[in-house]
């Protein structure tokens, strides 16, 4: 049996679960961020300097967050491409597919 193999495998089905949970969550709070930051944006454009003071205190700490986020974003590193086919050094394991080691 292919312990490391198997450990690699699911490894990378762990990384690729998390990966799909950082971009859902990016996701969901920009949606419910971005309004915010549209209200902040729609306040400093008011004639009252009360009002546009108040749209940038909503605005900016709502703009660093959403920064954060695109920046948390970038973080995560790109993955390869995947190949068909086992990894090198290795051979389809005739009982159940699985790469086990040359």
């Amino acid at each position: 049996m292919d312990l490391d193999g198997q450990d690699a495998t699911a490894e990378q089905s762990r990384v690729a679960e998390l990966e799909a949970l950082v971009s859902r969550l990016r996701h969901d709070l920009r949606g419910v961020i971005t309004p915010a930051a549209l209200v902040g944006d729609q306040l400093r454009k008011h004639s009252d300097p009360a009002v546009q003071r108040a749209g940038g205190r909503i605005g900016e700490p709502v703009r660093r967050v959403l920064e954060k986020l695109d920046a948390t974003y970038r973080q995560v590193p790109a993955r390869p491409a995947q190949t068909a086919g086992p990894p090198p050094g290795t051979r389809p394991n005739a009982a159940d597919g699985r790469p086990t080691k040359e």
